[in-house]
């Protein structure tokens, strides 16, 4: 919710507006959620917004594989299918437990089945979920610089030292502080995440869309 309220033309003005009529009501509780974490917390850590300190901020973690694979055993069960056991394990991991994808994935992968779902359904069904995003990842893609391109094509490779002059030189990144600039403005965008120290991406289908078809060209 809040990752839209900053993209009204003035958010500002609306979450005031929003805040004075909240803040009297009674006997009720709100919760306003998002993944995009950079948003998230510039509307309620930053002292210049309305909803500034409005009340408990709390970061929820990806949903651990056994849940997600005991949700999509009792979903198909639900309907008189069965998905076996690599193939749930392998939905998981293709979205890394992100918890949309998972329910997105396994919903095509259930279109896809008549009775059993298998691994082979779940990479049919892969495929076309990359396949329809590809235009929007298209276009969020034109907007990045080359130089936050080759940052997230070092990222994408494993590099575990990126600011080294030899992985500077083979991927093209000028500097180390085009790298922290590059880093900063894709943390900002909510293309990645910094969750203590550790940057990955936040949309999972993006980045293997990245790895698979963009920069493999």
């Amino acid at each position: 919710m809040s990752s839209r309220i900053s993209e009204f033309t003035d958010p500002d003005y609306f979450q005031k507006k929003l805040r004075s009529h909240w803040q009297q009501h009674q006997n009720v509780a709100y919760c306003l959620y998002g993944s995009k974490r950079h948003m998230m917390m510039e509307v309620f850590t930053n002292s210049s917004k309305p909803f500034y300190k409005f009340g408990n901020l709390m970061f929820l973690n990806k949903i651990d594989t056994p849940y997600l694979v005991d949700f999509f055993n009792s979903r198909f069960a639900d309907t008189g299918k069965s998905i076996n056991e690599d193939a749930a394990n392998l939905i998981v991991k293709l979205v890394d437990n992100h918890p949309y994808y998972a329910q997105q994935l396994a919903q095509q992968s259930w279109l896809r089945t008549k009775d059993i779902c298998t691994v082979e359904i779940v990479h049919e069904a892969h495929a076309a979920l990359v396949e329809q995003l590809s235009l929007l990842f298209v276009t969020i893609t034109e907007t990045l610089t080359t130089q936050q391109l080759n940052y997230l094509k070092a990222l994408i490779a494993g590099e575990k030292a990126i600011s080294s002059t030899d992985v500077m030189h083979r991927y093209k990144i000028s500097s180390t502080t085009s790298i922290a600039r590059s880093k900063a403005a894709l943390i900002k965008n909510d293309i990645l995440d910094n969750k203590a120290g550790e940057i990955s991406f936040q949309d999972p289908i993006y980045a293997y869309w990245l790895k698979t078809e963009y920069f493999a060209k």
